[in-house]
């Protein structure tokens, strides 16, 4: 029980930094650069979750990283990032929103 707990957490916290950075990151920079931001990130942390030489397939360090993704996958469903670069390049605001 206690390490679904503590897992919980780790989801959480790894899920508000991610969320954090993003918006941050959109505030800076703008939608477009958020968004290939996110699309990079996300396809470097899935590599490294893979990898089994990488610190990140480590079961100490997986959930987070495994949570991270998973916000990132959230936030680009939720911003036109699959399927249609027109949503990435048009002027509409992107969707805000709490991802965990």
């Amino acid at each position: 029980m206690t390490s679904e707990i503590n897992r919980a957490g780790s989801f959480q916290s790894a899920g508000d930094a991610e969320a954090a950075r993003i918006a941050f990151l959109r505030r800076r920079d703008g939608a477009a650069a958020a968004l290939g931001w996110v699309r990079r990130t996300l396809a470097i942390y899935r590599r490294a979750v893979l990898d089994r030489r990488h610190f990140a397939h480590d079961a100490r360090f997986r959930a987070s990283f495994v949570a991270s993704c998973l916000v990132f996958r959230r936030w680009l469903a939720a911003n036109g990032g699959y399927g249609s670069l027109r949503a990435a390049a048009s002027n509409a605001p992107l969707v805000e929103q709490d991802c965990v």
